[in-house]
């Protein structure tokens, strides 16, 4: 090393390691293969799983917003409509959980 920097060859060196590590793991039976295989397709035929987050997530993005709308009632010299505060949120999180879909935790 010269001044906190690697030489070419100790880098070179490396990328060699990283690259064998990377075959002999992924070469013996293609486990990386096999694992990525494995795991259900959820973009597929399936939309179940991504409506019914899209609803959990705007019905509690609805109470959220609704709650800080009632509660914002109380403050002085703001006066936002709890109602419309709870539909809008409730429709941004709808809207965002049908796009962004599950996450694999909602789903298993």
């Amino acid at each position: 090393m010269h001044n906190g920097f690697m030489a070419d060859d100790e880098i070179e060196r490396l990328l060699r390691e990283i690259d064998a590590t990377n075959a002999s793991a992924a070469s013996p039976s293609g486990g990386t293969v096999e694992k990525k295989a494995q795991t259900p397709a959820t973009t597929g035929g399936s939309t179940g799983g991504r409506l019914a987050f899209a609803v959990v997530s705007g019905v509690g993005m609805g109470v959220v917003a609704f709650g800080a709308g009632a509660f914002l009632w109380l403050v002085p010299f703001i006066n936002p409509s709890a109602l419309d505060m709870g539909f809008g949120g409730a429709m941004a999180g709808f809207l965002t959980g049908l796009i962004a879909g599950p996450p694999r935790w909602f789903s298993s």
